[in-house]
């Protein structure tokens, strides 16, 4: 081991328990920051195997020989379940650790070699296992978790935005950017390790990747430590933990409101599957309905205002108003209410160009500053400042 990856392996041991105690032994920490921590805890020690067998000598700990190796299988499950609690943050269901049954299989398959004595292991290390093919079996089952796990992250944080946009006006986009950005450069990271078996270049190529994961997995660490609650959505929770559900998703008041008092017809035939529910008239009638509230009640400086409520006040069931916004007005609830919201603001800055930028936010139905100036650079493809530095001009 050269000296240069010695120093990689010592500084992310290092950060990698400093971390794993401030995110799991901290105060207001929460389920995801725990997660994140163990997470740390296991990279940490990941980094730390090596120097166990460093000088090729037996020693007071060669009993620990190879104790890392398949630490990287845990990894998967930990991306999934991060990203799981990460949005919506719950207690943590003990069932979840079914996730790690890749992590335990590798050592099965070779809890042989790891109860040998510590002469066979290092011998091991030295001349290679006399049994290959425990170890390569093992080796596949822990690149093929990382991929697979990565591709049911992807299917999760999809389903969460999906959710969040169809029933929720109130959360910064942006959230699930550095979601998507985190998902893509563990997707680079495990390419990375992946192509290491085909090449002639592999340290190098491992490195880099060992890399990647110290600045990936502890930079997340660091921020969640200063922000328990860093991808939290408030107003999304679980129903249950099925794994990837989409009865995983909902919103904090309840789903059931009247129907409007309308003639809704409760035909199942096959064009109604995909025309709706409801037919044009009717769309456009429940249509002119909300947006009649929206003008007289300005519900959308409610910055709780949900799918669910909007229902309820104006009487239709969820499922008929999510119909309406999507194929009558061609957007989703948090595009719908957003839109209001926006222009709401931007008559504010005509009118007073001089108003504070976070007062003129939390009068207008957000939440918070950040995601005040998500949303409207989201719509104006300006910020807040440039848009009010241009009516001045």
């Amino acid at each position: 081991m050269s000296a240069l990856i010695q120093y990689l392996h010592v500084i992310g041991a290092f950060q990698g328990f400093l971390l794993a105690g401030l995110l799991i032994f901290g105060s207001q920490i929460s389920t995801a920051s725990r997660i994140l921590g163990v997470w740390c805890l296991f990279l940490g020690l990941n980094f730390l195997g090596p120097f166990v067998y460093l000088d090729l000598e037996l020693n007071a700990f060669s009993a620990m020989i190879g104790f890392h190796m398949f630490f990287p299988a845990s990894y998967g499950a930990f991306l999934y379940l991060y990203c799981r609690y990460a949005i919506i943050d719950s207690r943590f269901n003990v069932k979840e650790l079914w996730h790690f049954i890749p992590f335990i299989l590798c050592y099965l398959l070779n809890i042989e070699l790891y109860l040998s004595p510590p002469e066979v292991k290092l011998n091991a290390i030295l001349y290679g296992p006399e049994n290959l093919t425990s170890i390569m079996l093992a080796q596949i089952i822990l690149t093929v978790q990382a991929f697979l796990y990565l591709g049911l992250s992807m299917i999760l944080i999809r389903r969460y935005q999906t959710q969040a946009k169809r029933t929720l006006s109130n959360f910064n986009p942006d959230l699930f950017s550095w979601l998507w950005k985190l998902l893509l450069l563990d997707l680079v990271i495990w390419s990375l390790k992946a192509i290491t078996v085909v090449t002639e270049h592999s340290d190098v190529i491992s490195t880099i990747a060992d890399v990647l994961i110290i600045v990936l997995i502890y930079s997340i660490a660091l921020a969640q430590w200063r922000n328990p609650l860093l991808f939290k959505i408030a107003q999304m929770k679980p129903h249950a933990s099925n794994f990837i559900n989409d009865d995983d998703f909902a919103i904090t008041s309840s789903d059931e409101s009247p129907n409007i008092e309308t003639d809704i017809s409760d035909e199942n035939d096959s064009s109604k599957k995909f025309s709706g529910a409801l037919d044009p008239s009717t769309r456009t009638s429940v249509l002119n309905v909300v947006r009649q509230h929206m003008q007289e009640h300005e519900s959308y400086l409610d910055n709780q205002l949900t799918l669910t409520s909007l229902a309820q006040a104006v009487e239709v069931s969820t499922h008929h108003l999510s119909e309406v916004l999507n194929q009558q007005e061609g957007k989703n609830f948090y595009q719908f209410v957003n839109e209001y919201r926006i222009n709401f603001v931007c008559e504010k800055l005509k009118s007073d160009t001089k108003i504070k930028i976070l007062d003129l936010a939390m009068s207008s139905g957000f939440s918070s500053k950040s995601t005040f100036n998500a949303v409207f650079k989201q719509f104006v493809k300006m910020t807040p400042s440039q848009y009010r530095q241009q009516l001045v001009q």
